[in-house]
Parts: C-alpha cells; structure tokens; sequence
C-alpha cells in the first residue's frame, strides 16, 4: 500500500528538500505526489514513518535557481523548462552548489541529451516514462553525488597527507638508503604501492634466484612467497641452471 501524507508518523520530517523543476503543471504535480509517498530512511528507527522528500514546484528555469536555496538537498530539472533551460540550470546550480544530487530528465530524448546533461553536472538523467521512473532516479541521483562528494574528500586529504610526509622528509636521518626525501610532494605515494615498486626491484635483481632473495630480506622461503603474492608482484622462479646444478 502507498503511503500518503496522513498515514505519516511525522509528516513534517523530511529527509531531503527537492526542488522540481518542469513546466507542465500536471506533470509535477504527479512528480510530486510520487515523491513525497516515499518513506524516508535515515531516522525511520527514531521517527517512525516520514516522507523522504518534501517538495517545492519550479515552472521555469528562472525559478528553479531562485528556489535552490542553502536547504536544498536536491534539484531534480527538465532540460526543456523555460526561461533558463535545464543544461544552463545544471550548469549555474552546479558552480554554486557542488554538493547538491541533480537529476537531470526529459522524454523521449536522444542518447546525446543524456550526455550534455552530464557534462553540465548532473549526477543523473532519466528518459522521462511517467512519475514512477523518478523515484529511483533521484535516489541513485542522491547517492552518486554522495559518492562523489566521499572521494572528493578523501582524494584531498590523500593530497594534504602527501604534503605533510613530503615536508617531514626532511628529519630523516641522510644515511639511510633508499629512505632519501622526495623531490616533490607528488612523488609521495602510498605504502603498498612504495612496497610493491621495492618488491618488483628486488625480484629483478634476484631473477632464478628466489632462495637468495629471501635469505637477502631476512625471512623464509615460504614467508616469501606469501609476500610477493600479497603485492602481487611475479615470484622469481628458480633458473634451470641452478636447479640442474642444486641435483
């Protein structure tokens, strides 16, 4: 049974405010209705049932921008829509607001449509088939410009932490080989690709002679096989002179 908004628990919660824009007013109208009778998610243990979204109308581009105020958590934009069309729309919402889930939608449009609107920053588009295709639209919408937001983020704290390992390299010790300061921040990488570019190093310098690598490194046979399989790195396989002349 579809939920309406006297069935709520709390019918004034809200887990994200959408703007919807299209210049059809039948046609939002139904958007609307179908939107606003998704349960929401995020506090159903505390709250109860609540709607997912609450929804503001746009007729036209013009007020579709006016309306995506700093409480928006979303914009959901025909690309046909008046005034402003949504390519534009996207684009201007997207330079002021980079956090925010845009869905992009329109019927019956061509391959390149679905494109332009991508490239104009929209998370997603949907070839408009009636109120009921925008419910999961808009949701993968929501949870790819959080994804996206998510490796935004960590990308710049990657970058920050690179930084800050490259201007400690300076307090290693200058006898340590292989262990000097890099030459820029972007030459820091990660450990276990530091790791697997030392392995892969190792084993050509030890090629057919695993035996002899392993006893260089300090450990076992066996400890490293298991090693050079964890970084993926090609097991130094025993030469055939030296297995004929080990019999």
């Amino acid at each position: 049974m579809t939920l309406t908004s006297q069935a709520w628990d709390r019918p004034e919660e809200y887990d994200h405010l959408v703007v919807v824009a299209n210049d059809e007013p039948s046609q939002r109208d139904a958007i609307r209705a179908r939107l606003e009778a998704v349960p929401g998610r995020a506090r159903a243990a505390a709250l109860g049932t609540y709607p997912r979204f609450r929804v503001v109308l746009a007729g036209d581009g013009e007020e579709a921008l006016r309306l995506v105020t700093p409480e928006v958590t979303a914009l959901a934009v025909d690309l046909v829509v008046p005034q402003r069309n949504g390519l534009d729309v996207i684009q201007e919402v997207r330079q002021r607001r980079p956090e925010l889930a845009i869905l992009a939608f329109t019927a019956g449009a061509p391959p390149s449509e679905a494109v332009a609107a991508m490239m104009a920053g929209a998370d997603h588009f949907v070839d408009y088939d009636g109120p009921e295709s925008m419910e999961n639209a808009l949701g993968l919408a929501i949870d790819r410009r959080l994804l996206s937001r998510f490796i935004e983020r960590t990308e710049g704290e990657l970058e920050q932490a690179r930084s800050r390992l490259f201007q400690l390299g300076g307090a290693l010790p200058p006898g340590l080989p292989g262990f000097g300061r890099p030459l820029t921040a972007s030459a820091v990488v990660p450990f276990n690709e530091a790791a697997k570019r030392y392995l892969l190093a190792c084993v050509k310098l030890f090629q057919g002679d695993p035996r002899g690598l392993a006893q260089r490194l300090g450990i076992s046979y066996f400890a490293l096989r298991r090693l050079l399989k964890r970084y993926e790195v090609p097991f130094p396989g025993r030469s055939r002179t030296r297995a004929s002349s080990e019999h």
